[in-house]
């Protein structure tokens, strides 16, 4: 739980990897589609993190997943997914939950699905580093901008090792302009504050995706500036 967590986790040390995982296509409108793309890339996932920890010897077990139309409740973290969020990562139960909206439901959603799943991973990733455990010792009776900064270092590394795990499995996802793409608009002021601005997260999921290796994802040694 210590700051070695952070910075030097084992992590780091995992090579390039690459997965071969054939993911259905997504009808429009129809839920069942969605749903088994959802599946087949989460599984595709595990594929490439599994590697990646017996890589470096680390203990790993994947994450459970619940896709859904409407919140529900996990038996620990309440109400999922976090309100205003379409996906959250629960680490009490080691599951997140993927809250698809109607109007992603075809092949046009297909890029959205694969990097919400990827950074919600992401954050599992960090709980089996004990990443997430230490970004909350710093977060603990921390100053309100102190645990802004944190929460954004923790949010721009899984966004960061979304595109390292998306760049092992591109061979069936979309190209990565569409994956850009996603990285346009406005968000709030909050989400600005606790999980970066899109330019920002952009930047972090693009380090992942050209590195292909969790150590270009270290967000906690850099200064703030890299993480605003």
């Amino acid at each position: 739980m210590g700051e070695s967590a952070a910075l030097e986790s084992p992590i780091y040390a995992a090579p390039r990897t690459s997965a071969r995982c054939e993911l259905p296509a997504i009808k429009p409108d129809h839920w069942g589609s969605m749903k088994r793309y959802l599946a087949s890339t989460s599984a595709c996932l595990d594929r490439v993190w599994t590697r990646e920890f017996a890589a470096v010897r680390v203990f790993y077990s994947p994450p459970r997943r619940r896709y859904i139309r409407h919140r529900t409740r996990d038996p620990q973290c309440g109400m999922m997914p976090a309100k205003g969020a379409a996906g959250t990562y629960c680490p009490l139960t080691s599951t997140y939950y993927i809250l698809v909206p109607g109007d992603t439901i075809g092949p046009w959603g297909a890029a959205w699905a694969a990097q919400l799943i990827a950074h919600e991973y992401g954050h599992h990733v960090q709980y089996m580093t004990n990443i997430l455990d230490y970004a909350d010792f710093r977060s603990e009776g921390a100053a309100k901008r102190a645990i802004d900064l944190a929460s954004r270092r923790l949010e721009l590394q899984a966004e960061c090792l979304s595109g390292v795990a998306l760049r092992a499995a591109r061979g069936e996802l979309p190209p990565l302009t569409q994956f850009q793409d996603l990285y346009t608009g406005r968000l709030p002021a909050q989400w600005v504050r606790d999980h970066g601005r899109l330019s920002t997260q952009r930047h972090w999921f693009e380090q992942g995706w050209r590195s292909g290796r969790p150590a270009a994802c270290d967000t906690w040694s850099g200064p703030e500036r890299e993480v605003n």
